[in-house]
This record gives structure tokens, C-alpha cells and sequence, in this order.
């Protein structure tokens, strides 16, 4: 029998020797498909939750322990902080369960004479689980750190730059579990057919959107094998459905990987063409393997390194999206060792990339034409000054899409042109959309 605390601790220490965490949970289901939907679900909890979780976990192992996570063994640490994640995090598993079958794992392993450490450890946090001293409000950086295990330089950055209420979103966000929501391909029929391919419910936010529910394998879904829907966040899909893209349309994705986007303007550009571009073949594959899964013929794709500038592309296409290269900070919760990768010296650059980028991107497009550009980010320099560049440095305008918002979504700001999602109540990623016009 497939020990599913064994596997998710292997690959927690995959981590520890430096492997990403970005894709380390969906490389594992796939290595383990033959796992039943139950095992595979917790499986995918136990990794993803416990790097989610860690500098909560490691503040809490810091009271209970001799040694300070920081200076353990990492077999060591590994275990203990898987063992403290079902504790602390997972009510449906019984305690004695927690501390049990990790100290199980801790006998098979290196550290077996350290068992007895683990044991007495995990039991210590289990016994004292309603007296852990949190950190005071009276010091609400370090507060918020440890209660959404997030660094404090970025705790920090929230709240200086989008306010405590909005910073309190985003890191509720961060850790919160979420929905996965379709875009159903209207040319390939209509939401309701769909819905008779897959266990769902329609939007509650977004039209020709549905919200994915009993699913074991996402591509297994008949819906998604056919081609009718298309995995994607609400926020991205209001990229394409806010440019006013039009039948005869040529769009021109510049950062496309991993096509989203690009289906989507396939979708509305039905006699039109998109060319969709990426930095490398790997990335053109995942694009093409949307676009042929979905049976759209009007998609054209290249490889191209977007930050230097194409002749051939020079006032070429009706509608540009740039969804640029970003920090990340509105999608911690999907991409879970982004905030431990994250510096601010790190998104100074990508600040450079992105102005490259959208500079040659406001070339591309035809005067009269939209340049939507996209982050999934809450930044200010990453978003509302790169808008201010694209106006004042590039000498695009501002489009006003109040109107065209869903009801739910609606904001003011989008009254000049861009709107930025924090999540609230898990509809969104936090997410930046601004849409722009060249002037002819």
C-alpha cells in the first residue's frame, strides 16, 4: 500500500535541496496517478499546505523545540513541520494520527535515533495547540507575517502601498482555498452544454463562466477534453473579454505561455488571426497544446523575446496583450514558494523588463487600436506607474471600461482605465488590468 505521508515527505525534501516548489505538487500527482481521488487530494494538501504554511510552522516549532527549525537537521525538519501542518491545520485528521505516522516516517529514515525528538515534539504542540503565543496586533507586521505566513518586507509592502484593509485581502487570499473557474469557448457552444460535460455551476461574477466542482484530474474532464471550456481565473479572462475584440480582428499576445489569453482572443476573433509569442519552445508547446486541444485553427505561434523590438510586428495588430513577467503578489496562493523567492531588488528588474516589454508592445499596435496590459500582481511600481508610462512615455490613452465590467466587479478606477482585483471573497486573483487606445 502507497504511504501518501511518505510520498508528500519526499518531495517536501526535494524542496529542501533546492527543487522548486512552483509545479513540485502537480509533478508528484502526475508520478502517482494511479492514487484514488481521496489520497491524492490529501497528498496534494500535505505539500502544498505545509510550504504554504511554513514560517507559521517554524514559529511555532521555535516554542516547542530545544533546536530553532532554522538549525535543524532538514530530515528533521521536514518531518516536524509536516507532522505540525495536520496538527495545527488539517481538522480532519485526528492528532494522534499526526504525530503517529510521522514518527513512523522518522524510524524508516536517517534520523531514526531522533524519533523519540519528533515524537515528544509534535505531542508538546498538540497538547499546547490552544496556548501557542501568537505574536501582538501591537505589532501588526509580524502579526500578519506568522498568522498568513508571509515575509515581513512584504507584509510591510501591502499595507504601505495598498492599505491595511487591502493588504488583509490579499494575505486572506494567499492562504485561502480556491475555486477553479472555466471560460466556455462560445463557438464551441454554449455554457449550458458544457455544463453537461462537468460537475459545475455558472458564475456568479463572469458571463460564459463556470465554477469546476468534483473533479479528480482537471484534464480528464470531458468538457476540457473537447475543447469547450478552457481553465482560467476570472480576472484573466477579463483581459480578452474587455478589448473589444472583433471577428476580423488581428491580436497579437505578446507573453502568451500559457494561452489562455491567446484561446480566448481565438474565441472572439473568429475569422480574424492571433499570433501568440514566447521566449521558448517549451512555452510555444504548452500554447499550441491549448490551441489544438480546443480546435483553433486562426492561432499562429513564434517564439520571440518580447522585451527587444520586432519590425514585423510595428503597428501591426488591432488589439496587443502584454501579460507581463510580475512578482506574483496577487497569486501567492496558487504558486506557494513565490513569497519565499521574492525579493524587492527582484522586482526593481522585472520593473525593467516590463517597461521593454510594454514599450515595443505599444508599438505593435495599429493607431486606433488597444493595448490591454495585464499583471497578476498588486504592486504599485509593477501596475499603476507602468500605466503612467505607458501614457506619459509612450503617449497611449487611458480607456474607460466602467461599463463593460461585470456588476460584481465593478470600480471607479476603471474610469481611467485600469482596474486593480485584490480577491475579495475569492472571485479574483489579485489581478491588474489596464486597457489603453493609441491615438490615430
Amino acid at each position: 500500500m502507497t504511504d501518501v505521508r511518505t510520498i508528500a515527505y519526499n518531495a517536501l525534501l526535494m524542496v529542501e535541496d533546492g527543487r522548486a516548489a512552483n509545479s513540485l505538487a502537480s509533478d508528484v500527482l502526475d508520478k502517482y496517478s494511479y492514487l484514488d481521488g481521496v489520497d491524492r487530494a490529501f497528498l496534494k494538501r500535505l505539500i502544498e499546505g505545509t510550504i504554504e504554511r511554513r514560517i507559521s510552522i517554524d514559529y511555532i516549532l521555535d516554542q516547542y523545540s530545544k533546536v530553532p527549525a532554522a538549525k535543524m537537521k532538514k530530515m528533521v525538519r521536514t518531518l516536524l513541520r509536516l507532522g505540525t501542518y495536520q496538527l495545527i491545520y488539517m481538522d480532519a485528521v485526528a492528532d494522534h494520527a499526526a504525530v503517529s505516522e510521522t514518527v513512523k516516517i522518522a524510524k524508516k529514515t536517517k534520523v531514526r535515533a531522533l524519533s523519540g525528538y519528533i515524537n515528544a515534539v509534535l505531542r508538546k504542540i498538540s497538547a499546547e495547540r490552544d496556548n501557542i503565543v501568537w505574536p501582538s496586533e501591537n505589532d501588526p507586521v509580524k502579526y500578519l507575517s506568522v498568522k498568513y505566513s508571509c515575509p515581513e518586507w512584504i507584509v510591510d509592502k501591502l499595507i504601505n502601498e495598498q492599505g491595511r484593509e487591502n493588504a488583509l485581502t490579499v494575505l486572506e487570499l494567499s492562504v485561502s482555498v480556491r475555486p477553479v473557474a472555466a471560460r466556455v469557448n462560445i463557438s464551441k457552444g454554449t455554457a449550458e452544454e458544457a455544463l453537461g460535460l462537468c460537475h459545475g455551476r455558472p458564475s456568479e461574477v463572469m458571463e460564459n463562466a463556470i465554477v469546476l466542482t468534483e473533479y479528480d484530474n482537471i484534464a480528464d474532464i470531458p468538457a476540457v477534453k473537447e475543447g469547450r471550456i478552457c481553465v482560467q481565473d476570472i480576472s484573466s479572462m477579463l483581459v480578452c473579454a474587455l478589448a473589444g475584440i472583433k471577428k476580423d480582428h488581428t491580436v497579437l499576445d505578446v507573453c502568451a505561455s500559457p494561452g489562455g489569453k491567446t484561446v480566448h482572443a481565438a474565441d472572439l476573433a473568429a475569422s480574424g488571426k492571433v499570433i501568440a509569442c514566447d521566449v521558448s519552445q517549451k512555452k510555444i508547446d504548452r500554447i499550441r497544446e491549448n490551441a489544438d486541444r480546443c480546435g483553433f485553427s486562426n492561432i499562429e505561434t513564434r517564439i520571440c523575446d518580447s522585451s527587444v523590438f520586432s519590425d514585423s510586428f510595428a503597428e501591426y495588430a488591432d488589439v496587443v496583450i502584454a501579460d507581463v513577467p510580475c512578482s506574483g503578489l496577487g497569486v501567492m496562493g496558487r504558486k506557494n514558494d513565490i513569497k519565499y523567492n521574492l525579493t524587492q531588488s527582484s522586482i526593481d528588474d522585472l520593473v525593467v523588463l516590463q517597461r521593454k516589454i510594454l514599450e515595443n508592445a505599444s508599438r505593435y499596435v495599429k493607431p486606433g487600436g488597444i493595448l490591454m496590459f495585464s499583471t497578476c500582481t498588486v504592486s504599485l511600481t509593477e501596475n499603476q506607474e507602468n500605466m503612467r508610462f505607458l501614457t506619459e512615455e509612450c503617449g497611449l490613452c487611458p480607456v474607460d471600461f466602467y461599463d463593460e465590467l461585470p456588476l460584481k466587479l465593478k470600480d471607479d478606477s476603471a474610469r481611467s482605465g485600469y482596474i486593480q482585483l485584490y480577491g475579495d471573497g475569492g472571485a479574483t486573483d489579485g489581478f491588474f488590468i489596464g486597457k489603453l487606445v493609441k491615438r490615430t
